[in-house]
């Protein structure tokens, strides 16, 4: 692409020499008397149409939370440092972020491409950690970076600050929230919506997300969709090791219970004498229409003392359901775009569709 028909890098880079390039995911913003990144740049693009990508980023803007992929393919493999960007990120997370040298540590600006020809800001972030993984890349395996970030609590920035701060270095102007986290290290985390009572657009998923709820649909269908989708959750669930003793209820007679099981409040923690378990029961919808507040009271009248419930559904919940929820009922909704989040955290997608082994066990199984 031609720099100078660029919008995006024109607007962001301004008057700055040594702003970002349009080359990778992961860019960056230089003092050009100092030669120090003063800012990471991440661009996460989710659009339909972009180019297959074995990495899938995470942005949940209701929790503030970003999971983000390095650079790297499986043509780098085995050194995830190949790629420039991800040589960039391990120096300065490893320099500045893990050394608490907060000050010298450039801001992440997260934008992301939800379709072709617009790009959206989600954010500045912190890097919270970063860690090596594994995927498959077209049938080889892929180590990469993967960057867990934090997105700090505003809604916008001011060009000055970035433009100041890239020339001479020096860190005024810049959003309270980052402000806080370079005084004293607090995290104040973004979240999208204050009340947990979400529109019906922010429940479904966008861009290339979109596929795979698609894909869910079409695949995990037919008169036993609802138990597809149930074996779906319990696959899913068992690859997070907060979830024990995930189990599918008898098919009949279950009175809007789909699946139980126990969430481990301290999985990493070993106590011997203090229980850390809750447990849950949950409902799953495999269904387009709304969920309503009645279906919500027919899972919540089965949650016994000390258990939660989680309602599970490839669609939405209706404004009044949410509301009355938040006020009455022990359980956390999960909506379509909560359950792809969740699934694109795991081995159970490739190419933005469910594996076909996974597809083959669920049918097997119901």
């Amino acid at each position: 692409m031609d720099p100078a028909k660029d919008e995006f890098q024109t607007w962001l880079n301004g008057p700055i020499e040594t702003g970002i390039r349009n080359s990778g995911g992961i860019r960056s913003i230089n003092n050009p008397n100092t030669g120090e990144r003063e800012f990471l740049v991440f661009y996460s693009d989710s659009s339909s149409s972009q180019t297959q990508n074995p990495w899938e980023d995470v942005i949940n803007m209701s929790d503030g939370i970003a999971h983000y992929w390095g650079d790297a393919k499986a043509r780098h493999r085995p050194n995830p440092d190949a790629p420039t960007g991800n040589g960039w990120v391990k120096t300065d997370y490893t320099e500045t972020y893990a050394q608490g040298k907060r000050a010298d540590a450039p801001p992440v600006l997260l934008f992301e491409q939800p379709e072709s020809g617009k790009v959206t800001f989600r954010g500045v972030c912190v890097i919270t950690d970063l860690r090596i993984e594994r995927h498959k890349d077209e049938g080889e395996t892929a180590v990469n970076y993967l960057i867990e970030l934090a997105i700090l609590d505003t809604d916008s920035v001011s060009l000055e600050w970035i433009h100041r701060k890239a020339r001479t270095g020096v860190d005024t102007g810049g959003p309270d929230a980052w402000n806080q986290w370079v005084l004293d290290g607090r995290i104040q985390r973004y979240s999208i919506y204050k009340d947990s009572i979400r529109a019906k657009e922010t429940q479904y998923p966008d861009g290339h997300e979109k596929e795979l709820l698609d894909d869910i649909r079409n695949r995990l269908d037919g008169p036993n969709k609802g138990v597809q989708l149930e074996y779906l959750l319990k696959f899913l669930l068992e690859q997070f090791p907060t979830f024990t003793n995930v189990e599918l209820t008898p098919p009949s007679g279950d009175r809007g219970v789909d699946l139980t099981g126990s969430i481990d409040l301290l999985a990493d923690t070993h106590l011997s004498g203090t229980a850390t378990t809750v447990d849950f029961k949950a409902q799953a919808k495999n269904t387009a229409s709304s969920v309503s507040g009645k279906e919500l009271s027919r899972l919540a009248s089965r949650i016994d003392d000390g258990e939660i419930g989680l309602f599970f559904t490839t669609s939405h919940f209706t404004h009044s359901a949410q509301k009355e929820n938040s006020t009455t009922y022990p359980v956390r909704l999960f909506a379509a775009a909560d359950l792809v989040e969740m699934l694109l955290q795991t081995d159970l997608v490739e190419s933005h569709r469910l594996s076909d082994e996974i597809v083959s066990e669920i049918k097997e199984s119901a």
